[in-house]
């Protein structure tokens, strides 16, 4: 790694967050100046239709005259279309430039300061960093209208956790927080190989990076509980979830995760969802060689002026 190179990359996948999204890039941003360290601030809007592209530039606009961030960088990716916060983080895994990946919900549902533990655990030498709602020191805040909901939802989370040990990762408590990190060649060797877009993206992650015997390690966190899905859309993201979860364990018996990286997804994947020709594979001496060239002949990889997006 150059001295120049970041040492993190922070993610944000966002779909439709233009209400929000500002209040939540300003305090990253802050964060990330106050750590005096080079890294970069990676925004992948997954297509949304309301103003979050507006958001987006006018922050980058900004921080391009923000004298206090010399060593700190704004990029930002922009999906063809809503493929799903799983396809939006894998994206954001291919195009990260720095030591440690993490990536977290666009409402910092999970405070920004959570990070620091996360990056910590990195630099001990974990692969992949979970902080899990689960750890015995993790707290939780909870705003005064949303108690008569936590009993609902803290109990729906259990119940699927539950499905998810018994099926896919046995030792893994919390499989859904919304904050995790990783090493950079993990990242790139999860993001190759991950198949789900949406709902079940964590879990197949998490499978994944046992098959390749990576270390997972979990670190407690400050969770807000301020908000709570409808229970007729978790009854519906359930059902498609142990579907998901069957198929995680039909492609582990295949043997699907071990195989090599399938050309066409990747080229999907580093292009947002946007049709791109594939060529034949360059000269091994060719070092950018396996990734695909944008439609306007420029590297997608270096691109600072697109975004990609998310969706659970």
């Amino acid at each position: 790694m150059t001295p120049a190179s970041p040492g993190l990359t922070f993610v944000i996948p966002v779909y439709n967050g233009a209400a929000f999204l500002r209040a939540s890039l300003d305090e990253v941003w802050r964060w990330l100046v106050s750590r005096h360290a080079p890294a970069e601030l990676l925004v992948v809007d997954d297509g949304s239709s309301d103003a979050t592209p507006q958001v987006l530039d006018d922050f980058a606009r900004w921080t391009t005259g923000d004298g206090r961030a010399p060593g700190i960088v704004f990029r930002r990716l922009r999906n063809a279309v809503n493929r799903g916060k799983g396809f939006a983080v894998r994206r954001a895994f291919l195009h990260a430039r720095g030591r440690y990946v993490v990536f977290t919900d666009a409402d910092l549902t999970y405070p920004v300061e959570n990070v620091a533990a996360v990056v910590a655990r990195l630099e001990q030498g974990a692969d992949v960093v979970l902080a899990s709602r689960m750890h015995r020191d993790s707290r939780y805040e909870v705003a005064p209208w949303f108690f008569r909901k936590l009993y609902t939802r803290h109990l729906m989370g259990r119940v699927f956790n539950l499905l998810v040990r018994a099926l896919v990762v046995p030792d893994v408590r919390d499989t859904q927080a919304g904050l995790k990190g990783f090493g950079r060649e993990a990242a790139v060797a999860l993001a190759e190989r991950v198949r789900l877009d949406r709902f079940s993206f964590d879990v197949e992650l998490l499978f994944v990076a046992r098959r390749l015997r990576l270390s997972v390690v979990d670190c407690p966190v400050l969770f807000l509980y301020r908000k709570e899905p409808s229970t007729v859309r978790f009854a519906h993201d359930s059902f498609a979830m142990l579907r998901d979860m069957i198929r995680i364990r039909i492609r582990g018996w295949r043997g699907v995760y071990e195989a090599g990286p399938d050309r066409v997804m990747l080229a999907d994947l580093e292009h947002g969802g946007r049709a791109a020709p594939l060529r034949p594979s360059p000269p091994s001496s060719d070092p950018a060689g396996q990734i695909p060239s944008s439609p306007d002949g420029t590297s997608d990889r270096a691109e600072t002026g697109q975004w990609a997006g998310m969706d659970r």
